[in-house]
């Protein structure tokens, strides 16, 4: 696929959700964990219009993307919960800030259990470098 997609879009998070079934590293490293992350942007400003989702929840299962699934409601939860600014987002994405960190100094917000998350600090690496594959374009950059 070399379409350059919308982040965050529908076709951007269903494209994710495949690779990641795809990365043999996420593949290792995601094994054994057993639930849907929430992945939330904040402070969209004027992107708000343009954003019809501030949300998505991946359905991951024991290092595959069993689904995924775009949210507008704030009521809708999953066990985890990652939120952090679209700014962000987009550094995590392009490997400018790591998650890890992100986590650690409040970059990025996490509701859940943050020790078992930790644990499989080596599959968010392997979520990131697996995003890096999209060919991605963000919204007010087209």
């Amino acid at each position: 696929m070399s379409e350059v997609l919308l982040f965050p879009s529908e076709d951007w998070v269903k494209e994710y959700c495949k690779r990641l079934s795809e990365s043999p590293d996420y593949n290792k490293t995601g094994k054994g964990w057993k639930d849907p992350i929430k992945f939330k942007m904040t402070e969209l400003g004027d992107l708000k219009n343009s954003i019809p989702y501030d949300s998505f929840i991946l359905n991951l299962h024991d290092g595959k993307c069993d689904g995924s699934e775009m949210v507008s409601d704030p009521n809708r939860t999953a066990s985890f919960e990652l939120t952090a600014t679209y700014t962000n987002w987009k550094k995590i994405i392009g490997g400018k800030i790591n998650p890890t960190q992100a986590m650690l100094t409040g970059q990025m917000k996490v509701r859940g259990n943050i020790a078992l998350l930790l644990r499989y600090a080596s599959a968010a690496i392997a979520m990131v470098k697996t995003a890096q594959t999209i060919p991605t374009k963000y919204v007010g950059e087209e």
